[in-house]
């Protein structure tokens, strides 16, 4: 009975393994970020149970324990040392839970340690190919939802013309897709005599290529043309030893090479040509630039890092901690960019930054451990030179892809995989465990093991497991379907007094998801105070609410400057309920400015306190301090413009001036100029700026009807007419607001 249930128990931990594979396929729609949490929550719990059941495996026998590769000590001593860079970091609760929005920390690592620690261990050959097909059916299921959304069947609302199937992000996706390129070239070799799965795995690869063109991410497609080209080359280098059967075959290898190098260089020199253009797959592919705004980001966000990780050299900050480095460190430049990054988005920055120069050097040693474990495999024969190859190509491609991205849950598991699985390939039995089925025998030549140390052994790992269930697990799930829920109530236009209790329940959870849910508190409050349907006491509730539990927030360890500043802008926007809110606001907001002193956004928000005030003077020294930061930001030049011309400071306006640069600016901020200085009575500045904006937006009506507006103010009756006609012939929408101009106009 006993060898029974051993029996049983490797079955269990196999068959959750493969399970594995599935998860890039979980969206769920009752937790906030849907694309996420569900799959994190999900593997974490799958891990957890099935460790249990391998622990006694493991103290009931020693295969079944890790073997000490090289590749294995790499990585237990990156996780020892990620473990200790996250405990000693400003914020370690946060290093250790993460956020909804990402689900990483040490939490997501450690189980990604037990996962390969369960593969390096229990899996045989052909284990491996079970996982192996397991995973490239999730990528085909994976594929077809990103066709359909490609065939307009299910839309993708966040990315448009870039697919990004039930990853959620179409970067994430490409990335994924790639792991299953090379495996696909793997699993084509590995069955080569059987020409009907050639053809299969071939078509596959084809589906999963286009896919991945439809992504449109420059960052993979790059890498994989880029490891490409000279893996081709070793393999018609090395062509004898791959296929000595085919010799022949070898010039048709150089002509898939020679087309793989022109094609990119075909595209790339028809780039401007109308057939690319219209094409937003192909444009985007094709328009790499230094200057483009990803680009600059990039390297704005790199040099950010490169302080923060010499401020912080050995450990680094802890993961999910790069706040604490974008906040003090934040260039200027990055206004033109999203308002807040939480990693560096390159693989090396990334790891300076969450565990020093330490953490990267532990990180790296698992790269040259892996290149060496497959390099010694080949040697082995353990792997044939193809799948060596192979799993070069993978790891080059992963790494080059990073070098402009990061990871998740979706790339992190293939990753593992492959890691454990050349550990595996390094071991002295190549390996091949004795599988199920044989062993009894085995028992036969060496002793029947200890069962009752097994079963206690799992217990107590049951044991922990069960009381770690709910904090750990159950809390935040249901915290995150409860903020679902608050704002689901919100939407429907509940009571005050409901979404108050809607968001009191998720928080009374009290788990690492409390910051995402004040977050979305203080929208909520933003909202209702400016919401007709909420009575003036209602919005006092909802306002008292979220100010107390934004006030708990900024009162957290090492506290993120994104939470002063909400909490600010909730304050200043108070204000029309009563005048007692404008102290702490202005406090608030001073505190923001200590911890991020570059960010222009801060700024902002003190400059529109003080115009509230009726503190004009204090308003321009803030929108000074935001320009200074920055004078190539036109929408701090058009603020200080703005306040200048209602302070009636004319040396103001002409310092303002200096800093405009209409060429440069995007439309709604052109629109925005032509409007302040149509409200300042300076038609002639403004009838410019409309004129510019006709030129780069002549669709628009709306520009038409200002120029006819301001010619009409500067005595110019003949173009106002006409320019007002024009604007009818855009949109017949506006005609009745043209023909009461018109009569104004000839009522003169």
């Amino acid at each position: 009975m006993s060898r029974d249930i051993e029996k049983i128990a490797l079955w269990v931990v196999k068959i959750g393994l493969w399970m594995i594979p599935f998860l890039p396929l979980y969206v769920s729609s009752s937790m906030l970020f849907p694309f996420i949490t569900g799959k994190n929550f999900a593997f974490r719990i799958i891990v957890e149970i099935i460790f249990c059941v391998w622990v006694g495996l493991a103290v009931l026998r020693p295969e079944y324990r890790p073997r000490l590769t090289a590749i294995f000590k790499a990585v237990t001593i990156f996780i020892g040392i990620i473990f200790l860079a996250d405990l000693f970091g400003p914020n370690p609760l946060r290093s250790f839970f993460s956020n909804y929005e990402r689900m990483e920390g040490f939490m997501m690592l450690v189980h990604l340690y037990a996962y390969f620690v369960m593969l390096a261990t229990l899996f045989t050959r052909r284990d491996w190919m079970v996982i192996f097909h397991t995973t490239i059916i999730a990528s085909i299921l994976v594929s077809y939802v990103a066709l359909l959304q490609k065939f307009g069947y299910r839309i993708s609302l966040q990315w448009g013309f870039r697919v990004d199937s039930t990853i959620g992000n179409p970067t994430y996706l490409a990335a994924y897709l790639v792991f299953h390129v090379w495996l696909l070239l793997m699993l084509m070799y590995h069955y080569a005599k059987r020409w009907w799965r050639v053809g299969l795995y071939g078509t596959i690869l084809l589906i999963e290529l286009a896919i991945i063109y439809f992504t449109a991410t420059r960052g993979a497609i790059l890498a994989l043309l880029a490891v490409f080209i000279p893996l081709c080359g070793a393999v018609i280098y090395f062509w004898p030893r791959i296929f000595p059967r085919h010799p022949y075959m070898r010039r048709w290898a150089c002509g898939v090479l020679a087309v793989i190098i022109f094609i990119p260089i075909l595209f790339w020199s028809v780039r401007h040509t109308q057939f690319v253009q219209s094409n937003p797959v192909l444009q985007r592919l094709t328009s790499f630039s230094l200057k483009e705004k990803t680009f600059q980001s990039r390297f704005f966000i790199w040099g950010m890092s490169s302080r923060g990780a010499f401020e912080r050299p050995i450990l680094g900050w802890g993961q999910e901690n790069y706040y604490l480095v974008f906040q003090k460190y934040f260039n200027p430049g990055l206004y033109a960019n999203e308002p807040w990054f939480d990693r560096s988005h390159n693989i090396i920055f990334d790891w300076l930054i969450h565990a020093g120069f330490l953490g990267l050097a532990a990180y790296v040693a698992i790269l040259i451990a892996t290149t060496m474990g497959i390099i010694r495999g080949v040697r082995k024969s353990s792997l044939s030179l193809w799948t060596g190859l192979m799993l070069l190509g993978m790891l080059v491609t992963y790494f080059f892809q990073d070098l402009f991205v990061f990871d998740n849950l979706n790339t992190y598991l293939l990753f593992f995989m492959f890691v454990a699985y050349v550990h595996a390939s390094t071991r002295s039995d190549g390996g091949s465990l004795v599988p199920v089925s044989r062993l009894d025998a085995r028992d036969v030549t060496r002793g029947a093991p200890s069962y009752r140390r097994a079963y206690g052994a799992s217990s107590i790992a049951f044991v922990f497991f069960l009381v770690g269930l709910y904090p750990l697990h159950i809390a935040p799930i249901k915290e995150a379907q409860e903020l679902i829920g608050a704002l689901q109530i919100q939407q429907v236009q509940g009571s005050a007094d409901q979404v108050i209790a809607a968001f009191k329940r998720a928080l009374s959870y009290h788990t690492f998801g409390d910051a995402e849910v004040r977050e979305q508190i203080s929208n909520v409050a933003r909202s209702a105070i400016n919401d007709p349907r909420f009575s003036p006491d209602d919005k006092k509730k909802i306002l008292d609410f979220s100010l107390e539990e934004l006030r708990a927030q900024t009162m957290v360890a090492a506290p993120d400057v994104k939470h002063f500043l909400f909490l600010g802008a909730l304050l200043n926007t108070a204000l029309g309920i009563g005048p007692q809110y404008s102290i702490e606001a202005e406090q608030v907001l001073k505190r923001a400015v200590q911890l991020s002193p570059t960010k222009q956004l801060i700024y902002f928000e003190l400059a529109q306190l003080y115009l509230n005030q009726g503190k004009l003077d204090q308003s321009i020294e803030a929108l000074r301090s935001a320009v200074q930061q920055d004078t190539s930001y036109q929408e701090a030049a058009v603020n200080l413009l703005m306040v200048g011309f209602l302070a009636k400071r004319a040396d103001v306006v002409a310092e303002a001036k200096t800093y405009l640069h209409i060429n440069v600016m995007d439309e709604a901020t052109q629109a925005r100029l032509g409007a302040t200085y149509e409200r300042a009575g300076d038609y002639v500045s403004a009838l410019e700026v409309f004129e510019h904006l006709i030129i780069d937006a002549s669709k628009n009506p709306r520009y038409h009807l200002n120029i006819a507006a301001l010619s009409a103010g500067l005595g110019d009756t003949a173009r106002a007419k006409k320019e007002a006609g024009i604007a009818v012939e855009l949109d017949s929408s506006v005609k009745p607001q043209v023909d009461e101009f018109l009569k104004q106009l000839e009522s003169r």
